[in-house]
């Protein structure tokens, strides 16, 4: 099911995909008609989500859902969800290259200095083929770790899972929480309702620390379609994943109640 949302979780490729499609049927008389328009509607598309603010309109309410708020004085758990590793680069190049969701591992270190004595857990499979065996998410992080001064020793890593779902499903049995701890759950502020959602899912209650905004202040006019059909597909990848995981049972509602975010070490 998840993977059937992630095609529909591309706008830019199926606005391409159309596109190609309204050619060979505008060489055709029989459907030259319903190529043309196809054709049409298509390049109207492109341009208007190249020319208005609609990534931020509706990715702004996500990454507001948890507002700022303060850290406690104790925290006895700490996890975050992979995401902003290259397993696939890692397992070519041997450097732990991550991407853009890079404030994920760099508000973990920061944490796990400001709360030494948490327990902390790394959350992320999606194994790729190595010529030793393969790499996960996990890999690279605690390459990272490394590098950066915490010790990987210190980490519980969770290497089997593939999607949010199974982060909350599959950490659980390795961190073993208790109902009177406190824990923080880091990952994107887009994504962090889903997230939520999942671990309260499985019973987990969490405190939401989100990290890696995309939204700022509201921009002057910019017309830029492919910079902004590439930004919808965080958009439409976190909205269809909060109805899919509400069809498929993962969690008990689309949206979970507001609570008091995290601020910043």
């Amino acid at each position: 099911m998840t993977q059937i949302l992630s095609v529909f979780a591309n706008p830019g490729s199926l606005l391409f995909a159309l596109l190609v499609l309204s050619l060979p049927l505008s060489w055709w008389q029989w459907s030259r008609r319903w190529g043309i328009r196809l054709g049409f509607v298509t390049l109207v598309a492109v341009l208007g989500l190249g020319a208005l603010p609609l990534r931020d309109l509706l990715l702004r309410p996500l990454e507001d859902w948890y507002p700022p708020a303060t850290l406690p004085e104790r925290v006895d758990g700490i996890l975050v969800l992979g995401g902003a590793e290259e397993p696939q680069i890692h397992a070519v190049r041997g450097w732990p290259e991550i991407n853009g969701n890079a404030d994920r591992l760099v508000a973990f270190i920061a944490l796990a200095r400001r709360y030494p004595d948490a327990r902390l857990v790394f959350s992320g499979g999606s194994a790729v083929p190595h010529p030793t065996g393969t790499t996960t998410e996990a890999d690279v992080a605690a390459g990272v770790f490394d590098l950066l001064g915490l010790d990987p020793a210190r980490v519980i890593y969770e290497r089997t899972s593939r999607n949010t779902a199974e982060n909350a499903a599959n950490s659980l049995p390795l961190a073993k929480p208790q109902p009177d701890e406190t824990w923080l759950l880091v990952t994107s502020a887009r994504h962090m309702p889903r997230a939520m959602a999942s671990f309260a899912g499985v019973g987990w209650t969490m405190r939401p620390y989100p990290v890696d905004y995309l939204t700022g202040l509201p921009e002057a006019f910019d017309f830029s379609p492919l910079g902004k059909l590439g930004g919808l597909n965080f958009l439409t990848k976190e909205w269809l994943g909060l109805i899919g995981y509400r069809i498929m049972g993962y969690t008990t509602e689309i949206l979970p109640p507001r609570r008091a975010s995290e601020t910043k070490p």
